[in-house]
């Protein structure tokens, strides 16, 4: 089926949607997957850590200078304020693993099948409508933070259930 020349055509809303969400996701899940451990108090990868988990002072210039500024807005080292925070309020420590883990999951599925839909309707609309790149890299981008997302939730929630034979 030929569609049609889509030079010049706008892109599809929804493509812009698909994109948006899976970029988001993207962000989140990789907060979730590098950091976030970093700022939940109980957390059994912090724990692994041990005091590693803690930041070392940083020895570059530009670290420096970023932990200056990070002290200079939150009056100390972010990790250490959001460990605080979340040691004291369960509030805030399930928030974080909420947006840490579970929302990069389901708004990277819901970017990835955005993406999906907007490609068939970029498809359909004969020329009328462009948007097929952002569609698919809405599609990698938003199975990619939902894989990764989907991992750490399985490290984190399911893997500490599994009986030690599995474990060891």
């Amino acid at each position: 089926m030929v569609t049609g020349s889509t030079h010049g055509a706008p892109v599809h809303r929804m493509a812009w949607t698909g994109i948006a969400m899976a970029v988001v996701a993207g962000v989140l899940a990789l907060y979730g997957s590098m950091h976030a451990e970093k700022h939940l108090a109980g957390s059994p990868l912090r724990e692994a850590r041990g005091s590693a988990g803690l930041p070392a002072k940083p020895e570059t210039r530009a670290g420096q200078f970023l932990a200056r500024a990070e002290a200079g807005v939150f009056g100390d080292d972010i990790d250490r304020k959001m460990l605080a925070l979340t040691e004291r309020s369960k509030f805030a420590n399930y928030s974080v693993q909420l947006l840490a883990y579970v929302l990069p999951f389901f708004l990277g599925m819901a970017g990835a099948l955005t993406g999906g839909w907007a490609m068939k309707v970029v498809q359909q609309s004969g020329g009328k409508f462009a948007g097929n790149t952002l569609s698919v890299f809405a599609m990698m981008v938003g199975g990619l933070a939902a894989v990764v997302a989907g991992c750490m939730m399985i490290s984190l929630y399911v893997w500490p259930l599994l009986p030690s034979l599995y474990t060891t």
